[in-house]
């Protein structure tokens, strides 16, 4: 069951599939280790370019005792590193600025098990939360700043398997005031995660309004009851439908900006192969 074959490679690797831990927290510098407070990327950025590899194994995985195989193949480009560290290094910035005060866990961070939630896994991702809650204990954490949505609503989902105490907050939350470091207009594809479960959609929006940039707007295409999943978390099942889908709402998108920006790494990673595509955190500071 590829349920439990996640499981067991979270247990064996502490990730979905074997990789090099280096790769997740060579972009951290200057930040104390651990504390109660931590900035938490549970390796999101730093490999979500790699979930269009991961997901080509997917329907092959129950056929297979580990996955080890793929150590070698799963490696971000240098490209989409250097990438991925600039943002996260750019939320960090940004939160010192504002006097925030956090730790990092670096090579002993646990990843969140947002894949054995989002592919319905719940009976593994029930017992994974456990074990990453008495990790959070154990480490004395007692708030968690979260930089995607797939991250957060894992931690939220926790409430609901054990005694998951820990305050959750996104980055956003946190920032106030942002300045744009580009001129124009922008569109912005909305994290579904964010926007119609979370209830993240106006923080961010908010923080672009005034931050001096100019939010283009269509009812059918931005809004929050009519816009378009990436398509990304039907690629597991359905790679075809999935890039059709990634290439229409670019397609859609374009129409009102050529500047397309988005609030989570797994958006970029689906929508990126059609049109240049931007984070928040690389169009504000």
């Amino acid at each position: 069951m590829l349920g439990k074959l996640i499981f067991q490679n979270l247990q064996k690797f502490g990730f979905p599939y074997p990789i090099d831990k280096s790769v997740c927290t060579s972009w951290a510098k200057d930040i104390p280790k651990g504390g109660e407070t931590i900035i938490y990327t549970s390796c999101m950025y730093q490999t979500a370019s790699l979930s269009d590899i991961f997901s080509k194994f997917i329907p092959y995985a129950e056929k297979l005792s580990s996955l080890s195989a793929l150590a070698k193949l799963v490696k971000p480009s240098k490209e989409e590193i250097d990438r991925a560290y600039r943002i996260l290094q750019n939320i960090s910035l940004m939160l010192k600025r504002r006097g925030v005060q956090f730790g990092y866990l670096y090579e002993s961070e646990p990843y969140s098990g947002a894949i054995l939630l989002e592919l319905g896994y719940l009976d593994e991702f029930a017992e994974y939360a456990k074990i990453v809650t008495d990790f959070f204990k154990q480490k004395g954490i007692k708030r968690i700043i979260t930089v995607d949505p797939h991250t957060h609503n894992a931690l939220l989902r926790y409430k609901e398997f054990t005694n998951f105490d820990v305050d959750v907050v996104s980055y956003f939350e946190l920032l106030g005031n942002v300045k744009a470091r580009m001129q124009g207009e922008i569109a912005v594809h909305d994290s579904c995660l964010y926007s119609r479960f979370l209830g993240k959609r106006e923080v961010y929006r908010s923080l672009l309004n005034s931050s001096g940039v100019k939010l283009v707007e269509d009812e059918l295409v931005t809004e929050k009851d009519t816009s378009y999943c990436c398509g990304g978390p039907i690629k597991p099942v359905n790679r075809e439908l999935s890039e059709k889908i990634a290439r229409l709402r670019v397609e859609q998108l374009k129409r009102l900006s050529e500047n397309i920006v988005v609030v989570c790494p797994m958006c970029y990673a689906n929508l990126s192969k059609y049109h240049k595509i931007l984070d928040f955190a690389e169009v504000v500071e």
